[in-house]
């Protein structure tokens, strides 16, 4: 195989193994079901919660995604092991779910 092959091969895989930034996650599927029997009060306080850790694993996953950049251009390979996508895709989910019960409740 062609050198240069290989090592475009090898520079697109290790690109597409990047890990991503928190705003290209999608949310993970959450029922607002879950919140049924809970006030508005308690759906309040755990919206702003989850909106706090949100923002806290986002920024933790976006500084993985910049490193992984910044490693690929160095050294041709992400180091970061995706960072924490399962965590921000579930508060995301969890945001929507919420949101969706504070609506389902009338407590907007």
């Amino acid at each position: 195989m062609n050198s240069k092959i290989l090592i475009s091969l090898l520079l697109v895989s290790g690109l597409t193994a990047c890990a991503p930034h928190a705003s290209e996650i999608a949310p993970a599927p959450i029922s607002a079901l879950r919140y049924d029997d809970w006030s508005c009060g308690k759906i309040q306080k755990e919206q702003a919660f989850v909106e706090q850790s949100l923002a806290r694993v986002s920024a933790d996953q976006d500084r993985a995604a910049d490193h992984d950049a910044l490693m690929v251009f160095l050294i041709g390979v992400p180091t970061s092991g995706g960072g924490v996508k399962g965590q921000v895709a579930d508060l995301k989910g969890q945001q929507d779910a919420l949101h969706n019960a504070l609506r389902d409740h009338n407590c907007l």
